[in-house]
């Protein structure tokens, strides 16, 4: 009798751990400025023309939409030049509509690209040979044709004098991301772009694609465009997450 009493205990907790993973998945969950959004309907859908991914995930009183270039694994980042990749937040609360969106923001550089939009040449003469690469400790000055000033980059060059790759020294200001900036010294010739800057808006991950599900996480910080001010100027979302969402075609 206690044989039949223990299997049918471990029955129970093996049906109760079953539901809980179904329940799971698929899944799309965020902490709002610190509160939990979880969706209770998420649809994804997929452009045929365009490959960008759309997300519109319902909660009570909420919705959050959020757009990826494309659905190649990666790293998506917000506040940019690309407008396919974006997100926007919207609440109705005690009568209050609210409205938020990610937007182009300037600042200090947060983040250079890790590949060169040129290498450029001669940038060996103030450098050290150390394990068969260039490093350059002293910071290099950058011009750049926005509005940015004041970025400087300590560079690792290869033997030939060009560039491989850079570390922000100082980060300037006024700044936007995809802002593409010459690095002096050499031949004047070596340019990289600026990935991100400090306080931006945050960045969409593609993990898993299986072409049928998707996966990923996300972070951001979305603009009051609503013009209400019984809103905050600002709403973050943090510690995102979609979790093997069926894709269908856009409409």
């Amino acid at each position: 009798m206690k044989k039949l009493v223990s299997l049918i205990l471990i029955l129970v907790v093996f049906v109760s751990c079953t539901n809980d993973v179904k329940f799971n998945n698929p899944g799309f969950q965020a902490y709002r400025d610190g509160v939990l959004f979880r969706a209770l309907d998420v649809k994804v859908y997929k452009s045929t023309s365009t490959g960008i991914i759309s997300f519109v995930a319902l909660a009570q009183d909420e919705q959050l939409n959020l757009n990826v270039a494309s659905g190649a694994l990666g790293t998506y980042y917000l506040g940019t030049i690309d407008t396919n990749t974006k997100a926007t937040y919207s609440s109705t609360f005690n009568s209050v509509s609210l409205q938020y969106q990610t937007n182009l923001i300037y600042g200090p550089v947060a983040k250079m690209s890790g590949y060169m939009v040129s290498g450029g040449s001669g940038y060996v003469s103030d450098c050290s040979l150390v394990s068969g690469e260039y490093v350059c400790p002293n910071s290099h000055q950058t011009t750049n044709t926005g509005t940015g000033s004041g970025l400087t980059l300590a560079v690792i060059a290869n033997a030939a004098g060009v560039v491989t790759s850079v570390k922000v020294a100082s980060p300037g200001n006024s700044y936007k991301a995809g802002d593409v900036v010459t690095i002096v010294g050499g031949g004047n010739n070596a340019k990289i772009t600026v990935l991100n800057v400090e306080g931006s808006n945050g960045e969409i991950s593609i993990t898993e694609n299986t072409g049928d599900t998707v996966s990923g996480n996300f972070k951001f910080n979305a603009i009051n465009t609503s013009g209400n001010p019984l809103g905050g100027e600002q709403v973050n979302f943090q510690y995102g997450t979609f979790y093997k969402e069926p894709v269908q075609t856009a409409p």
